[in-house]
């Protein structure tokens, strides 16, 4: 029975350094993790900013004789877009009030506008009416906005529409 014992005792012993000792397979890799898909928004179309629109002054004056007022009828190209005539207005208006701008396409426009004869040429030439007022009083009071004037044009689309600021 000793012999038994002994040889149990063996096996055991053997068996346990087989499994203690033996070489083990290499855990299995981790597999990655699915990263949650990335939305692409669409970006803005960026426009090429447009080159600053420059006018020449046909008359000035100072509306309601207040310090800050302007009072301003411009010539500006014809080809002048939207963009650069908001441009403008808010770069001469910036800490003016009240403010008062007319801005004309051609130099025919504003003399048929001064003799208040309208034709084609007044309708293509007469772009916006600007009108500003937040002093509390007197004409327009309360008004920040571009009045579209052109009735046959590239901005004849905007005619009576107005943009507030």
């Amino acid at each position: 029975m000793k012999w038994f014992v002994a040889i149990l005792f063996s096996v055991m012993a053997a068996g346990a350094y087989f499994l203690w000792f033996k070489e083990q397979p290499p855990p299995p890799a981790e597999t990655p993790k699915p990263r949650p898909a990335v939305v692409q928004r669409p970006q803005p179309k960026k426009t090429p900013p447009q080159p600053r629109l420059e006018y020449s002054e046909l008359r000035k004056w100072v509306p309601n004789n207040e310090r800050l007022g302007l009072g301003l009828e411009i010539l500006v190209d014809p080809g002048a877009s939207e963009d650069q005539l908001i441009d403008l207005v808010k770069r001469l208006t910036d800490s003016r009030d009240p403010v008062t701008i007319r801005v004309f396409s051609s130099q025919k426009a504003y003399d048929e506008d001064r003799r208040q004869t309208y034709t084609q040429e007044h309708q293509s030439g007469y772009l916006i009416l600007y009108l500003k007022n937040l002093t509390g009083r007197g004409p327009y009071d309360g008004l920040n906005e571009i009045r579209w004037m052109q009735e046959k044009g590239h901005l004849s689309h905007k005619r009576g529409s107005r943009t507030k600021f």
